[in-house]
């Protein structure tokens, strides 16, 4: 019985010894660490690393890496071999170094992570194929470079020359993940890589002294909510030294940006097919933009912007195209709310612009076909050498021109000195749809080539000085002003109105008033039958009114209303012109 019982406490034993050492071998495979013997290098230095992400521990009396891939020397935690490393813990004044080979993928899982790098970037990639940086459910992470002391002391264009960020990449960078990520660059840029940037998802906040979000080949971004308060440029891509370079493609995502540059500048082409943004550049347009001053939509910042040291603080920048699809805009931008050297092409979205110079601008060609342009203060709203309006809703204010087709052929300023224009075409402003309203202190319709209304709808509250008109066209340099579809009512001064030329294919008049008609005055045109044609009531003092619809026919006599004077006018051309021509006020 003895016997027995002895045999069995052997069994037991030897069965319990071999539990013991099948879970010791697998802590030791899991996690790299070694429970069977005391060894000093386990704690910097990584094991093996199987299925599970190796462990980074940040402390400052002493980080700890549990795996694999990585080594501790000092305050430094280099990453040396591609895979998965989940970081959390608190490091003052240290950096995450990535050095892997060129073709490894490394993924940095940030698990509550909180970096100081006081003279350098607090996440350094030196070297690898791609970088991920997923930031974990639920996580606060925060990667700061430099000092606000510093940031302080050190000028814009002293940072402009300095290199690096908080995040700084020589290689592609991701970022996704649902965490949240605060980034402060006190030196120089907040998040930067050399290569391409892709940002799908996270919470991401940042505040850097030059550019808050930089991808010198190229930006990516299709989701994600963002802050961004940057001395320089909100979000940019600079390099434009092969194709697909300098390219920014924005799909989703709520961005806040205020920028003393551009809120966002591609050197190549912007795309946008979505998201809402929150735009300020510089002070801004100069007014109240109830959209932009709410709490919730502009965090406070002690950041003052009003020191205008860019050569460019606009909304939307690009260097050669810019294309919008989608999305809700809120622009009080302190240069051109929208502005490419080249093309623009806005076929949706929402966009409410406010600005101290264009409300959207193109060198080269404008095209708009879709979604709701509101411009509430602008010097001109539109403004570009080829304007084509196909369809949309716009809503114009500007203090000179509404829609200006610019350039031509050496055109002459009023003062008579010969200009040189950037685009030698013969400037065309054509409207083939579309609801246009534009309200202008200098003239609403003005092309310095020819002005063509094909379709749409469109009023013109003009200016009420005579060195101005509601329509402009450049018969200096050969253009002409025509009319083959759509509804017009254009309004203003008299001084130097003009109406459409006799080769239109529709009907028009232009009516010139023995007085002027003050702000509020309503306006009318009916038919013979009664039937009412237009209504509209001034912005501004008027004293002449160009209208032409397709229900208009020759012969057929129409009564202008205005406040309780009637006037009968008959159309005897294809462009009639009643009323006495004033004199110059």
């Amino acid at each position: 019985m003895k016997k027995k019982k002895n045999r069995l406490l052997i069994f037991f034993g030897v069965i319990g010894l071999l539990f013991l050492l099948a879970v010791c071998v697998w802590f030791e495979m899991t996690y790299g660490v070694q429970l069977l013997s005391d060894n000093a290098e386990s704690d910097t230095t990584l094991l093996s690393h199987a299925t599970e992400p190796t462990q980074i521990l940040l402390n400052q009396e002493g980080s700890r890496v549990l795996g694999s891939g990585a080594n501790v020397s000092g305050s430094t935690i280099t990453i040396y071999s591609g895979g998965s490393y989940r970081i959390s813990g608190t490091l003052q004044d240290g950096q995450i170094s990535v050095d892997a080979g060129n073709k490894e993928t490394v993924e940095l899982v940030l698990h509550g992570a909180d970096i100081t790098n006081l003279s350098d970037a607090a996440i350094y990639i030196e070297n690898a194929g791609c970088t991920v940086l997923l930031l974990e459910e639920g996580t606060i992470n925060r990667v700061q470079s430099g000092t606000e002391t510093e940031r302080e002391r050190k000028t814009l264009e002293e940072e402009q020359d300095a290199k690096g960020a908080a995040i700084y990449a020589k290689d592609n960078l991701s970022i996704t993940g649902t965490g949240s990520l605060q980034v402060f660059g006190y030196i120089n840029n907040g998040i930067h890589t050399k290569n391409a940037l892709s940002i799908d998802n996270g919470n991401i906040e940042v505040e850097a002294w030059n550019n808050g979000i930089k991808g010198n080949d190229s930006v990516r971004i299709t989701g994600g909510n963002f802050s961004i308060h940057s001395g320089g440029d909100g979000i940019k891509s600079d390099d434009t030294t092969g194709d697909g370079y300098g390219v920014i493609s924005i799909e989703n995502g709520t961005f806040f940006i205020q920028s003393r540059g551009d809120a966002i500048q591609a050197e190549t082409s912007l795309t946008i097919a979505g998201g809402t943004f929150h735009m300020i550049t510089s002070d801004g347009s100069g007014d109240t933009f109830p959209s932009l001053q709410s709490s919730q939509d502009n965090p406070d910042s002690d950041w003052d912007l009003s020191d205008i040291t860019q050569n460019s603080a606009k909304g939307l920048k690009s260097g050669k195209a810019i294309s919008i699809s989608d999305g809700t805009f809120f622009v009080d931008s302190y240069d051109d709310a929208v502005h490419s050297n080249g093309t623009i092409q806005i076929f949706g979205g929402v966009l409410t612009l406010a600005t101290k110079d264009d409300g959207i601008h193109a060198d080269a060609a404008l095209t708009i076909s879709g979604g709701e342009i509101q411009i509430t203060k602008s010097y001109e709203g539109l403004e570009a050498n080829q304007i084509s309006i196909e369809g949309g809703l716009i809503d114009i204010v500007a203090s000179d021109d509404g829609i200006n087709a610019n350039g031509g052929p050496d055109s002459r300023g009023w003062r008579g000195e010969t200009t040189i224009n950037k685009v030698k075409d013969m400037p065309n402003l054509t409207i083939r749809g579309g609801e246009v309203k534009v309200n202008a202190g200098g003239d609403g319709l003005d092309s310095n080539g020819n002005l063509s209304i094909e379709g749409g709808e469109i009023i013109i509250d003009g200016p009420s000085s005579n060195w101005n008109g509601a329509l402009d066209s450049g018969s200096e340099n050969g253009g002409i002003c025509t009319i083959s579809g759509g509804t017009i009512l254009a309004v203003g001064s008299s001084g130097m109105a003009e109406t459409f030329d006799e080769s239109s294919k529709q009907y028009s008049f232009r009516h010139t008033f023995e007085r002027s008609y003050g702000a509020g005055s309503e306006i009318c045109i009916v038919d013979a039958d009664g039937k009412e044609l237009c209504r509209h009531t001034t912005k501004k003092e008027i004293s002449s009114v160009v209208f032409s619809s397709p229900e208009l026919a020759l012969g057929e006599t129409y009564t202008l209303c205005i406040d309780e004077q009637t006037v009968e006018i008959t159309l005897d051309a294809v462009s009639t012109i009643s009323g006495r021509r004033r004199g110059w006020d």
